[in-house]
């Protein structure tokens, strides 16, 4: 069995507790799926601890191990069509990752999603929010199941673009 984390880590890990949550919260929007994860994570930080170096930024290393959790989770569930692709994590992740840009992320984010059509906007919350299967979505919608899958294939490259977009104007703006 490894060596016991250090007091000094275990500190760390702690005062990091929240803003762990919320990353991974913003790379799986799902309640109970970021919480799974955030103990996976934490079980993986713990392993590891021996490995960190207490020269580097900790929570920039907990992020980077967060986000393999999350990459791992969704390459589980990538049969079941989850909605936010492992190109879109990345995207999350590194933008996230940089604590600086954290707030710019969530609220360009967040405009994104209100500047979807209705309907679009309509799907991605009963993904996202209600975390409801295809089938069920398309059950609900009364809409094909491969209409739903292809709504939600461009809502996905759609947000990416957008926050991609807004995140380089949000930055022009502060620097302007």
């Amino acid at each position: 069995m490894g060596k016991s984390p250090s007091l000094e880590f275990i500190q760390e890990l702690t005062l990091v507790q929240r803003r762990l949550y919320a990353y991974i919260l913003t790379l799986v929007p799902n309640r109970a799926e970021a919480e799974d994860i955030l103990q996976e994570a934490n079980m993986v930080l713990c392993r590891k601890s021996h490995e960190y170096d207490p020269k580097l930024n900790f929570q920039g290393w907990a992020y980077r191990i967060s986000r393999y959790q999350v990459m791992a989770y969704l390459k589980k569930r990538k049969r079941e069509n989850y909605l936010i692709s492992g190109d879109i994590v990345e995207l999350l992740a590194e933008e996230i990752e940089d604590t600086s840009r954290f707030d710019l992320m969530r609220n360009a984010l967040s405009f994104c999603m209100e500047n979807l059509t209705e309907k679009s906007r309509k799907v991605a919350r009963l993904r996202f929010e209600s975390n409801l299967p295809l089938a069920e979505i398309a059950n609900k919608l009364g809409k094909p199941m491969g209409t739903i899958s292809a709504t939600l294939y461009r809502i996905r490259k759609n947000l990416a673009l957008c926050v991609r977009k807004k995140l380089a104007e949000d930055e022009a703006a502060e620097t302007a």
